[in-house]
């Protein structure tokens, strides 16, 4: 998504309290381009009946906000329309949200942990007022936002891991502070802090989540292209033109195939230099040429990106397996989903029969980019895709 100058980059990860199917807590994701907003509710107790709770929760208040409803008849609709607990005569469910719109970040929270708020790497408080809603005490901050500034949602699962086991009063605000104080933060994606957080959780609970925990991390920073041409262009005498286009654009370049590193390697005048040991038994070896940040064999490398992407998407705790990765599958992917934003793909339309003799013809080159785009735009990237 895209605020002004900033790019956002928002990840959720929920996980089950051990040995239940149904998680109590639910996270919802309205709007577009220009006005983003973000719901994350905890149920009471945990299974089908939380899930339910937190489910209306999260969805009714973040479509009603998206509509510009009044806060109070928000909280009116959402308590009159949760069911109520015949075990605690109540309907409970504890709720965040934040709204992005024109580099303001409008923060709710009623009974959640608070909302961690990093700026330049480091914690940083910031001021709230505090509103009455009925009986509930709803607490609001506006912040606005600058590059690099990261807002870290959770529930009390989170807050309330180890009780027992490793610490007596759960895992704090200023404790969860001072963990994400010791990381890099400048150089997290907000996956790998969203994962960071869910395994910190689980080792204090000795494997066994004692809650639902949901980790919602949202981050704010500048645009950064990645360029991926893949394959030479239809009429070769255009194979300049668009060489002349794929390294105007600003941001990483990327070069996929074989037929599309000799046309470059002539282009720039340097050689293809095969980085022997690069790849493994699934992926074929990298290459450089200079003045290409990447070179990798083509369409098998590229369904691996693919299945690493979809597998990441699955399962967000994978971001930290793939970040110990070198082969050439895994640091394409990770360039993809974590260093980039925006996704510029020149797809060569030059008919190559060698592929078709292996069974890798047009078509399956095609739908190949297409899975592609859409994986990447599951997690928020901008991708455009130029034919030539």
């Amino acid at each position: 998504m895209l605020e002004g100058d900033l790019y956002l980059e928002l990840t959720n990860i929920s996980r089950c309290k051990y040995q239940e199917t149904l998680c109590g807590d639910f996270f919802q994701d309205f709007g577009g381009r220009d006005r983003r907003i973000v719901t994350v509710s905890d149920g009471l107790g945990s299974g089908v009946r939380a899930n339910i709770l937190a489910t209306l929760t999260a969805t009714i208040l973040g479509t009603m906000l998206d509509r510009k409803i009044p806060l109070e008849e928000c909280i009116d609709t959402v308590a009159s329309t949760l069911p109520v607990s015949k075990q605690h005569g109540l309907a409970y469910a504890t709720f965040t949200a934040i709204e992005i719109e024109k580099g303001v970040a409008y923060l709710l929270n009623y009974d959640n942990p608070s909302v961690i708020f990093f700026r330049d790497g480091k914690p940083c408080r910031y001021p709230y007022s505090v509103r009455f809603v009925g009986d509930k005490e709803i607490r609001e901050s506006r912040i606005t936002l600058q590059e690099g500034d990261i807002f870290l949602l959770t529930t009390d699962g989170v807050t309330h891991s180890g009780i027992g086991k490793h610490n007596d009063n759960g895992w704090s605000e200023g404790e969860i502070q001072n963990f994400l104080a010791e990381q890099d933060m400048d150089n997290l994606s907000a996956a790998e802090i969203a994962a960071l957080i869910q395994r910190h959780c689980l080792e204090l609970c000795d494997g066994k989540n004692d809650d639902d925990t949901t980790t919602t991390v949202l981050r704010f920073r500048r645009h950064k292209s990645l360029n991926l041409l893949i394959g030479p262009p239809k009429h070769k005498r255009d194979d300049d033109r668009v060489l002349q286009l794929f390294f105007r654009k600003e941001g990483y370049h990327v070069v996929s195939g074989g037929n599309t590193s000799k046309m470059v390697s002539r282009y720039l005048g340097k050689p293809v230099e095969v980085q022997m040991g690069s790849g493994n038994e699934e992926v074929p070896d990298m290459a450089m040429i200079e003045g290409v940040d990447m070179v990798t064999e083509g369409v098998i490398t590229l369904e691996k990106v693919c299945e690493i992407c979809q597998a990441a998407i699955e399962d967000p705790m994978q971001v930290l397996e793939l970040r110990e990765q070198t082969d050439p599958a895994s640091l394409l992917a990770l360039m993809l989903m974590k260093e980039s934003t925006n996704v510029n793909i020149f797809f060569g339309m030059a008919a190559n029969d060698a592929h078709d003799d292996i069974g890798i013809g047009f078509e399956k080159k095609l739908q190949l980019i297409r899975r592609l785009e859409e994986l990447l735009n599951q997690v928020g990237k901008v991708v455009k895709i130029n034919y030539c």
